[in-house]
């Protein structure tokens, strides 16, 4: 899936926020527009076509005005709508700053 055929389907409104990425946005202090900003703005980080779902990237300005990157799974398998499967501030720990990919582990 291109991700300007998701950013085309997001623009027009035509999109879902599932449960687990609005658990995530109560916990972490982000809202649903910044769920859209990250998908509008964003980079593709990872690709599961079996999964019809995609990991996008975007930074995004949350409310008390810091700026973070949120981490999307957007799954485009519905011929109309994208869901937004879940949403969430990534730990730096696990990904590179930008968080754009994992970071690799370190062999002992």
């Amino acid at each position: 899936m291109d991700i300007e055929v998701i950013r085309q389907r997001v623009r027009a409104g035509h999109y879902l926020v599932k449960g687990h990425a609005v658990q995530h946005a109560i916990k972490e202090g982000f809202e649903r527009r910044n769920i859209v900003e990250a998908v509008l703005r964003g980079k593709i980080v990872a690709e599961y076509p079996h999964e019809h779902r995609m990991l996008v990237c975007g930074k995004t300005t949350i409310p008390g005005g810091s700026v973070a990157y949120l981490h999307v799974v957007c799954e485009y398998f519905d011929p109309v709508d994208i869901e937004f499967v879940t949403a969430y501030i990534p730990d730096e720990v696990q990904w590179e700053r930008p968080p754009f990919k994992r970071r690799r582990r370190k062999v002992k």
